[in-house]
């Protein structure tokens, strides 16, 4: 009778939930305030961030990356008289004229031109009325943000054109999955020619230009009207972790780069990042179910955690701390593809060592006895025909 030892090892895979928490209270003077994890969406500190705020320019940022998904980047824009005419801050571009959509993107971010931001809701959906009804939709649906309704494509104060410091930073999230956006985000200057203007745009961005050097910095953009005070979204970068902070209606721009660094200082030294990487393969407790990724799934936890995860039969695989107290939890039947197994009923399934965070093996200290079983039985054996042969010559 032929017997099976199945060993099965999972190795300890740092994790934390959405209610992570250093504990601290950050003196931010900006109305509100929010960091998160780009790649898990972690939530890391909050201040009002469901609070219904004016953002001003950070607008640009949901106009941009709808344009970037929506539309072709070489496509040719032609400049409205609309366009053109409109107020604040400007690129300076003249009706007819005729510019590629990327530039556009590019420029309308860089330097926060209102013009460039009409033009493209004009080219994207006919006209600025029907772009925002396309835009909202777009936040609702794809982004999936509930507390976003805007009136314009830049920024410009309307009572009804309202966002929260949770979805922005949601749609920056969303946004620098793009690889053209997280370009255009970054652009520290660009070459700009147009009819009246020939020059090098440079980011209105402090950070991103140096003039506020942070280490780390990969992108920003700045807003500011009157009913919104100073408003700034920022990314930065430090080994595996990437951090978004949005500030909104900081009395100045310098309350507003001080709260941003508090952030991303608070963000870097108490959280750490990784992955659970799409290959790995997990098994329910009771070994009857594999699951095999879909994605990568990002993750976030305190610096001073050493958290694991154990798989429930049912599927839930639990992220636990140290202290053996579950923080968080994925539900494999949505993130990964499901299949039943079949595994002997007499291998013995152990549960997780929850005390020394170490995940046990199936029956592993059956092994030694399992070893020794087997040189006793192979001695048995060669005595045995030792015997016999003994008998025969006799």
């Amino acid at each position: 009778m032929k017997k099976f030892f199945f060993i099965f090892i999972l190795a300890l895979i740092p994790f934390a939930s959405t209610t992570v928490s250093a504990e601290s209270d950050l003196p931010l003077i900006s109305e509100a305030g929010i960091i998160i994890d780009a790649k898990s969406g972690e939530v890391l500190y909050e201040k009002n961030t469901n609070k219904k705020m004016y953002p001003a320019s950070l607008t640009k940022v949901a106009t941009a990356i709808y344009a970037i998904e929506h539309g072709d980047k070489n496509e040719i824009v032609t400049i409205s008289k609309k366009a053109a005419a409109a107020e604040g801050s400007s690129l300076f571009i003249e009706p007819g004229e005729e510019i590629e959509l990327s530039k556009l993107i590019a420029g309308t971010l860089i330097n926060s031109g209102n013009d460039g931001a009409i033009a493209i809701a004009e080219h994207m959906s006919g006209s600025e009325k029907k772009f925002m009804e396309d835009l909202n939709e777009f936040l609702r649906k794809e982004v999936n943000v509930t507390d976003t309704h805007f009136t314009n494509p830049h920024g410009l104060f309307d009572k009804n054109h309202v966002t929260t410091a949770h979805d922005l930073a949601k749609i920056t999230q969303y946004a620098m999955k793009n690889e053209d956006f997280r370009e255009y985000l970054g652009n520290k200057d660009l070459p700009w020619e147009v009819k009246t203007w020939d020059t090098t745009l440079v980011t209105h961005h402090k950070m991103l230009k140096g003039e506020i050097p942070y280490e780390g910095i990969t992108g920003g953009k700045t807003g500011f009207v009157s009913k919104s005070g100073y408003t700034l979204i920022s990314t930065a970068t430090r080994g595996e972790q990437d951090l978004i902070a949005v500030t909104l209606k900081a009395p100045s721009d310098k309350e507003a780069y001080s709260d941003t660094e508090l952030l991303f200082n608070y963000g870097f030294a108490n959280f750490k990042s990784a992955k659970i990487d799409k290959n790995n393969i997990f098994y329910s407790a009771d070994h009857s179910k594999s699951y095999k990724l879909k994605e990568d799934l990002h993750y976030t936890y305190l610096t001073r955690d050493e958290p694991g995860l154990k798989t429930s039969n049912d599927g839930i695989l639990s992220i636990m701390n140290q202290e053996g107290t579950a923080i968080d939890s994925f539900d494999l039947k949505k993130v990964a593809d499901v299949r039943k197994t079949e595994v002997p009923a007499s291998i013995k399934k152990e549960p997780i060592n929850e005390e020394t965070n170490k995940f046990s093996v199936l029956s592993l200290e059956w092994v030694p006895c399992v070893i020794l079983s087997i040189l006793i039985t192979v001695f048995l054996k060669k005595n045995r025909k030792k015997r016999s042969r003994i008998r025969t010559r006799y």
